[in-house]
Order: C-alpha cells, then structure tokens, then sequence
C-alpha cells in the first residue's frame, strides 16, 4: 500500500509540475505576442526571430494590414475574374510603405517602349502586380527599361494561376507579345485546385465580398492572438513553415499550361515568390520535360529580397527579380 501512495504522491506532484510549465508557457509566450504587436504598431521591429515572426503574424492576422483589393475606388467588378484594377491611382500604405499604384489599359503603369517589336505579359499575383511599391519601382517597369522592349504587368493582387491566363486572354495582347512571365505563390494552389466558373450572380456575390471586408471582430483577433502565441515558438524550433514540396503544385501547374492554348506558341518563364524565406525545396530550373516552351526559374529569393513584416517583394527584391530575369531573357 506504501509503495501506491509513493506512486500516487510522485503522479501528483509531476501533474503539477506539468500544469505549471504548461501554465508559464502559455502567459509568457501570449505575452511576447501581444508586446510584439505594442512595438510593432509603434514602428519598432527588432531583428529577434521569435519578436519579428510574431510581427509578422500579428500584422496578417489582428486586422493591421490594410488590402488593395478591399478599397471600392481600386477595382472594379469582372464576371470572369470578380475583380479587376479600374484604371485609375489609389493611394496604398501599410507600416512599411505608402506607394500610389497606377493602372491603364495595358496593366500596371509603365513607360512602354515604342515599335520595339514583341512584349512580354507578366501574370502573378500581388508579388508581380506590385504591392508595396511604386509604379516605377516593379520589376516589370525596371525590367522594361533594361531590354527596352514592353513588358506588359497584367498582374492583380489575390489571383491563381487560372485566373491570371484568363485576364491574358481577356486582354487580348496574345498577339502582342512573345514571351509569357508567370510569377507563383505557394498559395495560388488553393484556387488552382478548386477553381470553378462563376455564375454572373456569384461572380457579383464575390465581389461584394472583397470591396466590402468587414474589420474583424475583437474576441476574434484575441482568439487568433492567442492560437497563434503557442504555436509559433514549436514552429520557429521546428522550422515546418519555411520548406515546402512543390511535386503537387507542379503537378497542378502542367495541367493548367497544357490546357492553356493562347501560350502554345510562347516563350513561358515560371518562377515563385513566396515571401518570409519560405522556399519549395524542389523547384525545378531549366527547361521542363513535359511542356516544350515552359521554363522554370529558381531565382534563389531569400528573406532580404522582402518587406521585413510585410513580406511581398521589397523595392531591392524587385530589382533583384529585375536582374535575374533579364539575364533569363538573352539565353
């Protein structure tokens, strides 16, 4: 009978031991958090990489970030793609910049050559389109001015790979150009994996939805803030989220340029941008060996290349983007 109480006696105090560290972990960690917010909605963002993943997390997830797409005077109502740029300049800023991006009827705005023969069409989404920089800081505009050809940005904010080939198709620049530039986020799989064709009052519905984003709610935010706390130190230590298996994405990606008969006769370059020095580690380069005019770039972008928090494509990332294209270009 000893020998249980001692057993007993040894369960209960390693229960407590075990409620007081779980205890600890989640008030100090849940309290790093919310000072991270406190520094960063003060401008300061210290180089620390839990403090700075927290930052990051805390800007996309408790309602600071404001969204291009979510301001009515930007866009404007498409029934194929929801959403388009009106051709207009809207004002957008965030922690890290305060930029004016400007669209007309070839895209984002750029001083396009005259008679220089064929273009190029650059589809992504917001890395391409621009977010967070000027019209003349993309790397459309710089890469323009580098091989002094037109290099159209049809690039919009939030859209898939299907998506970004059906604004190419709408904008009937197929013969305008010889070359196709595709820029992929990991997360276009989302919608490159379930994408359907609207009806004209879902399209709308949609719509609606993106021009009128409501703020969330604050038990909403704690809760997320909360989550989130626990949840990125393991992340940090385990590093889950920075490494990712591209095999499926490509998978998706051949199907989508295999049924794509407007780039058969084009030069298609496909690279990525995924921001936070999150990497596919087996994206292909060179040539691929399904689609004869598909290349893929591996432009080896690492976290200097992006907004520290915000984490798109920074006026030095583009520039960078710039460069490497351009080399792929003369090959």
């Amino acid at each position: 009978m000893d020998f249980f109480n001692k057993i007993k006696i040894k369960i209960n105090k390693l229960l407590k031991y075990i409620f007081i560290f779980i205890f600890s972990y989640i008030l100090i960690f849940f309290s790093i958090y919310i000072l991270s917010g406190f520094l960063l909605i003060n401008g300061i963002t210290p180089d620390q990489k839990l403090i700075k993943h927290y930052q990051r997390n805390f800007y996309l997830n408790a309602g600071l970030r404001d969204i291009w797409q979510s301001h009515k005077e930007c866009i404007k109502f498409d029934k194929d793609l929801i959403f388009i740029p009106e051709e207009t300049s809207c004002e957008f800023k965030n922690f890290e910049y305060n930029t004016v991006l400007t669209f007309d009827k070839y895209g984002r705005y750029s001083n396009h050559p005259i008679e220089r023969g064929p273009g190029i069409a650059v589809l992504g989404d917001s890395h391409a389109m621009g977010w967070g920089v000027n019209d003349s800081e993309t790397f459309s505009a710089i890469l323009e001015g580098k091989i002094d050809k037109p290099v159209y940005n049809l690039a919009v904010s939030g859209y898939g790979t299907i998506r970004k080939l059906i604004r190419f198709e709408k904008f009937e620049l197929a013969n305008s150009v010889d070359t196709v530039i595709i820029q992929y986020t990991y997360n276009d799989w989302g919608e490159n994996n379930s994408y359907k064709k609207n009806t004209s009052e879902e399209a709308k519905e949609k719509f609606n939805i993106v021009k009128d984003s409501k703020p969330m709610s604050f038990f909403t935010k704690l809760r997320k803030s909360f989550r989130y706390s626990l949840t990125i130190p393991i992340d940090e230590i385990t590093k889950k989220d920075q490494i990712m298996d591209f095999d499926h994405h490509k998978k998706k990606l051949n199907e989508i340029i295999k049924n794509s008969p407007i780039l058969n006769d084009k030069r298609v370059i496909l690279f990525y941008s995924n921001g936070y020095n999150m990497k596919f580690g087996n994206f292909p380069s060179g040539k691929s060996d399904i689609i004869k005019n598909l290349e893929f770039a591996d432009l080896k972008l690492g976290e200097e290349h992006f907004f520290k928090i915000d984490g798109h494509l920074s006026k030095y990332g583009h520039e960078v983007v710039a460069e490497k294209l351009s080399k792929i270009l003369i090959k």
